[in-house]
């Protein structure tokens, strides 16, 4: 079965952990984030069927007022991702090049790694997900660069200037900087 997922992001840590109560009281879905992040905001993500996904997150955004920041939801996503949002990533035995976006926001980095990984033939290296990082999102896939390449050309359609802070591909990464990527 093809999983969804949805995010709200709250610029009110209470207000964030009231809608999160609301909206998993709501619709039956499952928690798969869910704490504060930087600066000061607050993020849940939840998965589930699509439908429990949209009543959640609609849900959500009606009751979020003005401390609401951001939302998304990605339908068939990449299993991966979820995985890689509770911190678990497939092996990989051979880095070619890696590929590194960063954006400005969290749901817009999700949505843009959704299309990275449905565009190409990469597999995820790490997703940091806002915290100590200024609320940001960075994520690192690898496969080779032409792969990356391609999957960040379709990144790149999707996300405007101000969403997109830095895009990156390291073909050929040094041996520390691969070690230093790999670290969990």
């Amino acid at each position: 079965m093809n999983k969804s997922i949805g995010a709200l992001e709250f610029i009110s840590i209470s207000r964030g952990m009231y809608v999160a109560d609301a909206i998993v009281k709501k619709a039956e879905v499952e928690i798969i984030y869910f704490r504060t992040i930087c600066p000061g905001k607050f993020l849940i993500i939840v998965s589930g069927n699509e439908g429990e996904v949209d009543t959640a997150i609609d849900f959500g955004v009606s009751i979020g007022g003005k401390t609401l920041f951001d939302n998304f939801k990605v339908h068939a996503v990449s299993p991966s991702i979820i995985e890689g949002i509770r911190g678990r990533y497939e092996p990989v035995e051979k880095l070619d090049a890696v590929g590194i976006v960063e954006t400005r926001m969290v749901c817009t980095g999700i949505k843009a790694l959704d299309t990275v990984l449905k565009s190409a033939d990469v597999k995820i290296l790490r997703i940091y997900l806002a915290f100590s990082i200024g609320g940001k999102m960075v994520f690192a896939v690898t496969g080779s660069v032409s792969s990356i390449e391609h999957g960040i050309s379709g990144c790149k359609q999707l996300l405007s200037e101000s969403e997109r802070e830095n895009i990156a591909i390291i073909p050929s990464p040094n041996r520390d900087i691969l070690e230093n990527l790999l670290k969990r």
